[in-house]
């Protein structure tokens, strides 16, 4: 089938699209990457200029689309090889948190935080309450409370010394 205008690769195009694409989805199993390739093989014989020496058209098309299957596959083997060759994530050593004992410890000493929080002034628990939970800014606390910046500091102070010192932490 001699070759000239684009006349004829649209023509093409619209008699093997489907036949392409069902080739190339037999391989891949995948209709978005024969679609791909099918479109590059078109759009490559359309940029390849002339073809007036082309004796079948159609067998170039597919031939095309065939070593675009091919680079496809390559690409996947070196995509896959690089993905084999990282190494699985490992995590560390943690402690199993949902066991009896690490609850039971752990309620224990949520208890005695509270209860170091309960033995400070009404100020202190204020001022803690106010930095830790709500996150307010020192400054901020300063002016809701009307007190200075460095009573605040020092009350938080207090309170995470206090804490501290009922949990047994340095």
């Amino acid at each position: 089938m001699p070759f000239s205008t684009s006349q004829s690769l649209q023509e093409l195009y619209l008699d093997c699209r489907s036949e392409l694409e069902a080739v190339l989805f037999a391989r891949l199993r995948c209709r978005e990457t024969a679609a791909d390739l099918s479109q590059e093989a078109f759009v490559r014989l359309c940029r390849s200029g002339d073809l007036s020496q082309v004796g079948n058209l159609k067998a170039y098309l597919f031939r095309t689309a065939q070593n675009l299957l091919f680079d496809h596959y390559r690409s996947q083997n070196v995509r896959n090889a690089a993905i084999a060759d990282w190494p699985e994530p490992t995590l560390p050593d943690a402690p199993d948190l949902r066991c009896a004992e690490t609850v039971a410890l752990g309620e224990q000493a949520l208890d005695s935080l509270i209860g170091a929080l309960a033995e400070l002034s009404p100020l202190c628990q204020r001022i803690f309450y106010l930095n830790r939970f709500e996150g307010l800014k020192q400054r901020e606390i300063a002016e809701q409370l009307n007190v200075s910046v460095r009573t605040v500091e020092d009350n938080i102070k207090r309170a995470l010394l206090h804490c501290a010192q009922t949990l047994g932490q340095p």
